[in-house]
């Protein structure tokens, strides 16, 4: 039996570790005339000014660097001061009130000095462009009024006349966004809107800790209701739901798998993906059969106006991508990436293959797991590859069309050879998607808005399970076939603050199981299909403080004929501009999950395959979610909490990972969350801080077991994230940490643990009393930027995970021997100490 562990002193002492970081990086605040005085005595220079100009001036985070010139000292007093400085002779300098002949501009969140914004003389049409310390110098006439003009901060106009200081603070307006940004939240390009939804801008985001690229799903992980309790995207835990009830959607095209290397990476390349945005409550109308959150990705709709593109290269694999203008009306985007892992066993891949097949029948390396000395050699090869293309045309100013491409898969190969006969079985297992999109734009006069989308998504498992070790004969294979249709209509004209949106869906699905298992002469092949039909529409209100949405799908399953009704609203009051307050709630159902089967695995390696609901072997899943949540925001700081409370109905002991004496029923259930979060960050030009924590509660009811309640399977009590970057010029550092209290499973009884009868039996406690260790982790990544050429970047990372080498465990359960007299228990652990080097060069 495990020892219990209290988590106060884990988090405690985490926390200190991590965030000392963070203190010894802030500046003791003194007056500005003492900070003078010690730039007088090391320059040997004095300061002549009036008193009352710098009296009661305070420098809280004070530049003072001895190695650095006079002249960095006074720039650096002279945009946060309001001061300018006058040599007058080799000694003596002047201080005297700024003039406008020069302006600093900066990020209003988090204060980055802003770098190439355009600035345009609105009288004159004169330009200038700020340079990496956001500055722009006028040198002749000072023009009264400007526009600015950037990507991401738009267009903004500045009265140069009624400025009070030289220091301008400008924030951002993401593309049709502009009423729905709050704040950024953690890393550098994340943000929150006001209906609550999550979203990353990928080409912003920074170094995340251990990570040696922009992993768009890893980057999710660090928000406070977002968890993975096996170190596994393809475990992403959202609110206490499981992976399959996550809807992810690819340019409007449902996808079915999510990572490679058995979870390991995600199988998104970042190079063409512009957001990737959470919808994990208040989800829009359009979107249906998701019980819990939607994750979409999506390629940016700008054009290119010039050729653009990168390769990169990892201990694990190798990619490239290019973006083509055609002309200035369309654009041609490829992005492809494949593995080094059938080719080179670095550090990195051998790692990640010992945590994927752990208590499997495969061993890495060479050997093999089994004692069955007939087998003399073992071999095995895993590999992966992505593929994304996508082509836009602007047909005119009113219409455009997009096509979508999308392909990865994933390989397993583990062969055997026998030392009696020279014979030779390999076992295989494949996994990919295919998805296809379509869809064509119409925009009106008055910005209001028609949009066609028509896609097509294949999905399939399939695998040979062929061992000599075991004398297992077996072929087992998953298929989904997704066909979508949604016509929307979106209206961008506000009039008193209202914007509506209509549509209609129709989704065709197709979903095959085949096992052939030639040991016991036993075939299985089970097709089904099903229509969902949806009609939607939002109401969105926005004016003064108040901000609010109304979403409501009705749909029918037609395979289960049954109409359902999907209300979906979010309501967001800003007492001040620094203060938002909001409540979300939402119905949503739907009739495809995962069965997890033990029984029927391969290798050893747990499988999942997809079902449609029925009447035996799943029903259809319902949930409802309610919300309440604060938050404040104010430059450099940001808080957020939330109390949240979720009820999922129409889950089954078979889509639960049950590895106890539950794990081969089909039984019918529910589970409830109650839970709450809180996020703090801060975040400056040269730091950014932040630490996010869960506490929740996850019980299961399955009316038709003893005891019925039960604690679930995904219940993390509690779960704390927190990371620390620090940017010095092309050095760019973080620091990460990961702490979760331990998951719960079942022990056995110590007294009699094995039921003797015909077939003995493990004779288990009541299920998930116990507790596993508390999960501990630390990561860290260092990048470094250079140009050897003006027209090529470079960027050189090390990332290293698990720092500390510590054995966390992710997982127990038990098994009896093979001649069922002994139990044996089997751990599964998370990774060891792994580093990771990546290049990467874009031009």
């Amino acid at each position: 039996m495990t020892s219990k562990k209290k988590p106060t002193a884990n988090i405690l002492t985490a926390l200190f570790l991590l965030f000392s970081v963070f203190t010894f990086a802030q500046k003791h605040a003194i007056s500005l005339e003492m900070h003078l005085k010690k730039i007088e005595t090391f320059f040997k220079v004095s300061f002549n000014y009036e008193s009352s100009l710098l009296k009661d001036e305070i420098c809280a985070d004070c530049f003072y660097n001895e190695k650095a010139t006079l002249k960095a000292h006074l720039e650096y007093l002279e945009r946060d001061f309001m001061i300018s400085f006058t040599v007058v002779t080799q000694n003596k300098i002047i201080i005297k009130p700024f003039k406008k002949e020069a302006l600093y501009f900066y990020d209003h969140e988090d204060g980055t000095p802003l770098e190439n914004l355009l600035i345009t003389d609105v009288n004159s049409s004169k330009i200038w462009a700020t340079n990496k310390e956001g500055k722009v110098f006028f040198e002749d006439v000072i023009p009264k009024e400007v526009l600015i003009s950037h990507l991401i901060y738009g267009k903004q106009h500045i009265n140069v006349s009624k400025l009070k200081t030289n220091k301008i603070y400008i924030a951002k307006r993401i593309q049709g966004l502009e009423t729905l940004f709050i704040y950024p939240f953690f890393s550098t390009g994340t943000y929150k809107h006001t209906d609550g939804t999550f979203f990353i801008k990928t080409k912003e985001v920074g170094n995340l800790a251990g990570l040696t690229s922009h992993d768009v799903i890893k980057n999710l992980e660090n928000l406070p209701q977002v968890s993975s309790n096996s170190e596994s995207i393809s475990d992403l835990i959202v609110k206490g739901s499981t992976q399959d009830q996550n809807l992810f959607v690819w340019n409007d095209i449902k996808i079915y798998q999510n990572s490679h290397f058995f979870g390991m990476i995600s199988a998104f390349n970042e190079n063409l993906l512009s957001t990737i945005t959470l919808y994990d409550n208040a989800t829009p109308a359009e979107y249906g059969n998701s019980t819990s959150s939607v994750i979409s990705l999506e390629h940016d709709n700008a054009f290119s106006k010039k050729i653009t593109g990168g390769i990169g290269v990892n201990f694990l694999s190798a990619d490239g991508y290019v973006k083509i203008p055609i002309n200035k009306k369309s654009e041609l985007l490829l992005s492809t990436r494949k593995s080094l892992t059938d080719i080179w066993g670095s550090p990195t891949y051998l790692n990640y293959a010992k945590k994927a097949f752990q208590t499997s029948h495969i061993y890495i390396d060479g050997a093999s797991n089994t004692t069955n000395s007939n087998i003399v050699d073992t071999k095995n090869t895993v590999d992966f590859y992505d593929s994304q293309l996508q082509y836009k045309l602007a047909i005119n100013d009113f219409n455009t069309i997009g096509f979508n491409v999308l392909s990865f898969a994933n390989n397993l190969s583990y062969e055997e050879t026998s030392v009696l006969n020279n014979t030779r079985k390999e076992s295989t297992l494949r996994q990919e998607n295919m998805a296809l999109g379509f869809n064509w734009q119409y925009v009106f006069a008055n910005k209001s808005q028609i949009e066609t989308i028509i896609n097509y998504s294949n999905y399939k498992l399939s695998g040979g399970n062929f061992l000599l070790s075991r004398d297992i004969s077996s072929f087992q294979s998953n298929k989904v076939r997704n066909y979508g249709t949604v016509l929307k209509y979106s209206s961008k004209a506000k009039v008193s603050g209202v914007t509506y949106e209509v549509g209609i869906s129709q989704e065709h699905l197709t979903v095959t199981n085949r096992i052939n298992n030639f040991n016991q002469f036993f075939k299985s092949y089970k097709k089904q299909q099903s229509n969902i039909y949806g009609v939607f529409g939002t109401l969105n209100y926005y004016k003064n403080k108040v901000k609010g949405g109304l979403n409501l799908r009705h749909v029918y399953y037609k395979f289960l004929e049954s109409y359902q009704f999907e209300p979906r609203f979010h309501l967001t009051y800003n007492p001040i501009p620094e203060i938002d307050i909001q409540i979300r709630g939402e119905r949503k159902t739907q009739n495809i999950s995962q069965v997890i089967n033990l029984e029927n695995n391969f290798l050893g390696i747990e499988k999942r395959r997809w079902f449609l609901a029925n009447d035996s072997i799943a029903p259809l899943q319902k949930s409802k979610q309610l919300e309440l949540s604060f938050g404040f925001k104010k430059r450099k700081h940001m808080f957020h909490a939330s109390i949240y409370a979720k009820i999922v109905e129409g889950t089954t002991t078979n889509n639960q990972g049950f590895q106890n004496l539950n794990q081969f029923d089909n039984l019918f259930g529910s589970y409830d969350i109650k839970g709450y979060t809180c996020h703090y960050n801060y975040k400056n030009h040269y730091l950014n801080a932040w630490v996010s924590y869960n506490y929740s509660t996850n019980k299961y009811e399955f009316k038709d077991l003893d005891p019925s309640r039960f604690y679930n399977n995904n219940d993390i009590r509690h779960s704390l994230i927190s990371g620390v970057n620090i940017k010095h010029k092309s050095l760019n550092f973080s620091l990460g940490m990961e702490y979760n209290s331990g998951k719960p499973y079942t022990s056995i009884n110590e007294n009699t643990p094995i039921i003797i009868d015909a077939f003995n039996r493990i004779n288990y406690n009541e299920p998930n009393t116990e507790r596993l260790t508390d999960y501990l982790r630390f990561d860290a990544s260092v990048s470094y930027s250079f140009n050897i050429s003006k027209k090529i970047d470079y960027e050189l990372t090390l990332g290293l995970i698990n720092i500390g080498n510590k054995k966390n465990i992710l997982n127990r359960y038990y098994t009896l021997t093979e001649d069922k007299k002994d139990i044996e228990i089997l751990d599964r652990y998370g990774l060891e100490f792994t580093p990771n080097v990546s290049l990467n060069i874009d031009f």
